[in-house]
């Protein structure tokens, strides 16, 4: 054959036997048509690659079971070229994880790097750093899918769909859709990558299998051949028809997550940026009719440490017949220690904020609705949510997905605002039919000792809402992501070539 001679490392996601990998390989060898490409997929110790690749510092063990994998093609004809033009790693899951973690174990500063590039599907990269999708040194497909019940769900994704959209930003599209193009396919989810494996924790998926099989191939293909010195415009077209899809799916929570923190424009907000959520938040506390809430504007001044949010406290300008009110917000976060973290939207939006009371006073005015409560708010964080959430994610939940169920607030203890700031927080418990969701509020009175006419709530974000209608909404109660043994076949396989 004339065909160019690649090579492709397939590394097994954690305890997924390398045999169910095998289909996946062939109908990317197929879709890889105009390349002669081989693939090999290592057998990995206790078919977990992370024993084997936990660091970079600590990779050699898998990168010897990729050389002996290499060394078996080799003796069925492969001819090995350079490998940083002519192998590429690729991972699944965990293997992606650990795809990443070796081709960083054995690159070097400057220009010598050891693998043509990298394809992690259902997985991703580093977050961050020299290794982030922006800045990483050699091409990478991220191939995500739509029903991933796991860590990389969709709004785990936006993390590098960000990434990939300032790489556009700033190289333009084609150089974006080419070298670092990332898609989610829809309908599949996390198993499909893998066939007759089902990893526990997934969501089901819409397709049938060989379906989802031969979108997988395609796309990888269609990468592969996009490596081409001058690539065929209709692979380029095939890329970016997919990155459009995934576009319409991702634009909404990356929207929704702008709420939770933006940086302050034209002077206004703190020097840490606003949170145009709480902003939104305070019209909704005054419960002030339409023709007064256009009088009342809200100036918020968004704080990244919880310490700063405890010295900062609503106050107010009379301005032009209105009001002008400074509000104060911060957001805290799920742990995401090294990359492990699924939720990338804010656990609770806490928002500092003046008493419909103290608004009304102010603005010599009765509000129209002066009892709304920090429940309210998170109704809206519903509402908004589903106003921008793209077509397949409503049609989806709203047939299959679990609600919300709005409790009553809990007040602090003792009204004492440290203990809201730093103590209490937004109570979300999921079970049989909703996500429960309950706000921490502190409430003083006009005629209050400390702080008088203030309303603090700690609120749900619009972002962490629609993360639950893509994902955690689909599961029954009590299912959880977790990777376990398939056939109770032994640990210990062999090293396939394709």
């Amino acid at each position: 054959s004339t065909l160019p001679e690649k090579m492709l490392v397939f590394i097994p996601g954690g305890k997924v036997p390398n045999q169910r990998y095998v289909q996946t390989a062939k109908v990317i060898q197929q879709s890889a048509d105009q390349l002669k490409l081989w693939v090999v997929i290592p057998a990995v110790f206790q078919r977990l690659c992370i024993i084997s690749c936990s660091t970079a510092s600590l990779c050699s063990p898998l990168h010897s079971s990729v050389e002996s994998a290499l060394d078996m093609a080799k003796e069925k004809g492969w001819t090995r070229g350079t490998d940083s033009v002519d192998t590429w790693l690729a991972g699944h899951s965990l293997g992606g994880v650990c795809a990443n973690t070796l081709f960083q174990a054995y690159s070097k500063q400057g220009s010598d790097f050891p693998y043509a590039g990298l394809i992690v599907m259902g997985s991703y990269v580093d977050e961050d750093g020299d290794f982030d999708l922006t800045n990483y040194p050699k091409p990478v497909l991220t191939l995500n899918v739509e029903l991933d019940g796991g860590l990389a769900r969709p709004g785990k994704t936006a993390v590098w769909w960000r990434q990939f959209l300032a790489l556009q930003a700033a190289k333009g599209e084609e150089y974006a859709l080419i070298h670092k193009p990332v898609i989610v396919l829809p309908k599949l989810n996390h198993s499909d990558f893998c066939p007759g494996f089902d990893v526990a924790g997934d969501l089901p998926a819409e397709v049938p299998q060989a379906e989802a099989t031969a979108e997988i191939g395609s796309v990888v293909g269609a990468f592969l051949h996009a490596q081409a010195a001058a690539p065929a415009a209709p692979v380029v077209a095939a890329l970016r028809e997919k990155v459009a899809w995934t576009r319409q799916l991702l634009a909404p929570y990356l929207k929704a997550q702008d709420y939770e923190r933006r940086p302050a424009r034209g002077g206004s907000g703190g020097a840490e940026g606003v949170s145009p959520w709480c902003a939104e938040a305070q019209h909704i506390i005054a419960g002030l009719c339409n023709k007064d809430d256009a009088r009342l504007s809200v100036e918020d001044g968004f704080h990244v440490k919880s310490t700063d949010l405890e010295h900062c406290h609503p106050n107010w300008t009379a301005a032009a017949g209105g009001l002008v009110v400074r509000s104060c917000s911060h957001a805290d976060y799920y742990p995401d220690v090294d990359n492990t973290g699924s939720i990338t939207a804010a656990s609770e939006i806490a928002c500092k904020l003046l008493s419909s009371a103290r608004v009304a006073q102010q603005m010599n005015t009765t509000a129209a609705e002066p009892e709304v409560d920090c429940r309210e708010i998170n109704r809206r964080a519903v509402r908004l949510a589903e106003s921008i959430a793209a077509p397949s994610t409503l049609a989806r939940y709203k047939k299959s997905g679990r609600g919300w169920c709005f409790l009553p607030d809990a007040p602090v203890a003792g009204d004492i605002g440290p203990l809201w700031v730093f103590s209490s927080q937004l109570k979300l418990v999921s079970n049989a039919t909703c996500m429960a969701v309950t706000s921490s509020v502190l409430k003083t009175e006009l005629d209050g000792k400390i702080y008088p006419g203030n309303h603090y709530c700690k609120v749900l974000s619009p972002a962490r809402v629609l993360d639950w209608m893509m994902t955690d909404s689909l599961k029954r109660e009590g299912s959880q992501v977790e990777f376990v043994p398939g056939d109770g076949s032994a640990a210990f396989g062999n090293s396939l070539w394709i």
